[in-house]
């Protein structure tokens, strides 16, 4: 069920991350949230490598507000897809 949950929230960090970047639509309240929940999940499991990769991507995401867009966005929506299809897959 845990699983499930995070998985849900990746998608939603992923189209937050997406709309960012392209400025369609940013959200003051989606970028917090977001940041907020990939903060939480990287101090949670911090020993493990996909936590701190959540880290920096929350460390990238506050960045993207001040308006800092780099090929980084294309890693990362590869990372959060490669996630996504491997929760849903196992």
């Amino acid at each position: 069920m845990l699983m499930w949950i995070f998985t849900a929230l990746d998608v939603f960090v992923l189209i937050t991350i997406f709309l960012t970047h392209y400025a369609w639509f940013i959200s003051p309240m989606m970028i917090l949230a977001s940041f907020v929940y990939l903060v939480f999940k990287g101090v949670l499991f911090f020993g493990e490598i996909m936590s701190m990769v959540d880290l920096l991507i929350a460390v990238y995401l506050i960045l993207m507000v001040f308006g800092v867009k780099t090929f980084i966005f294309y890693l990362i929506v590869f990372w959060f897809l490669y996630k996504i299809f491997f929760a849903l897959t196992n």
